[in-house]
């Protein structure tokens, strides 16, 4: 059953001193696709700027605003009513050859391609190395690999931020979903598979009744080749289902950041972040 949910995404920053202008992009308008339905979407910033919103590389859409006049506070609400109504498609169930044909690897090369975000510490490539072995299929080896991670990496909310990286996940034994999806998909490009960071919103409360609303938070999963892409979300080990919303995805958190940006004025800034979540049916 298809669920419609109302995200109010409020943030922005705080500024040690007036600025005296800023440029930002803000990636924060939920993706049309097959498996969710934009009904409605808003951008309201104060101080009113400049904007112009296009769609990126990935299909993310994307505002760039800018300010010219002093401010001590930038406000950025996002504010979207969606209707989710997942596929889950089945996927081709590809083998170790199917994934090495050239013609593949040339159309999804960024997504194999590793990064700072995603490279993996010695110890962890070691196990990634040995799976691939062992593992007589590509899906054997995403459910294994995520059966490990979560065996060895904690789940933790607040533990991290977004500046870690996969190998510090990894050595500190503990992350945040974004480490999460970033050792996951350094794992299953390190064995060959095209994998990609999906950002969005995830309602924990699947029993939360229609019309109340509820503290929310951002959420990152990923999404795998086996001729279709498939999500999965490795800090919670499950399929996203109908209360999970996709805003952006991308190689690795870098191409997906929510909101930034630069600004002239006095040095030190402080973001701030609320997210609320809204059952509608």
């Amino acid at each position: 059953m298809s669920t419609t949910l109302r995200l109010v995404h409020r943030t922005g920053y705080t500024y040690n001193g007036p600025a005296v202008a800023s440029y930002n992009q803000a990636r924060l308008a939920p993706r049309a696709n097959t498996d969710q339905s934009v009904l409605h979407t808003r951008l309201d910033i104060v101080p009113t700027p400049w904007i112009e919103t296009w769609t990126d590389y990935y299909g993310n859409t994307v505002a760039s605003f800018e300010l010219h006049e002093a401010h001590e506070e930038l406000k950025v609400a996002a504010i979207s009513t969606v209707t989710v109504d997942r596929k889950r498609p089945q996927g081709r169930q590809l083998s170790w050859a199917d994934l090495a044909e050239p013609d593949l690897l040339g159309d999804l090369d960024e997504f194999l391609q590793t990064s700072g975000r995603v490279e993996l510490a010695d110890a962890f490539a070691e196990v990634v190395g040995q799976l691939r072995e062992t593992c007589a299929t590509p899906t054997e080896f995403v459910d294994r690999l995520i059966d490990r991670i979560a065996a060895d990496v904690e789940y933790v909310r607040g533990r991290t931020n977004v500046r870690s990286h996969a190998s510090v996940a990894w050595e500190t034994r503990s992350g945040a979903c974004q480490d999460i999806a970033h050792l996951t998909i350094g794992g299953l490009r390190a064995a060959g598979i095209p994998a990609r960071y999906v950002a969005g919103y995830a309602l924990l409360d699947g029993d939360a009744p229609v019309g109340e609303t509820i503290p929310a938070e951002t959420h990152a999963w990923v999404q795998w080749w086996d001729g279709v892409w498939l999500d999965i979300d490795p800090a919670r080990r499950v399929v996203p289902d109908n209360f999970y919303i996709e805003v952006a995805h991308g190689r690795d958190y870098d191409d997906v950041v929510p909101l930034r940006g630069i600004f002239t004025g006095s040095p030190g800034s402080r973001i701030f972040v609320t997210v609320e979540i809204s059952r509608l049916a």
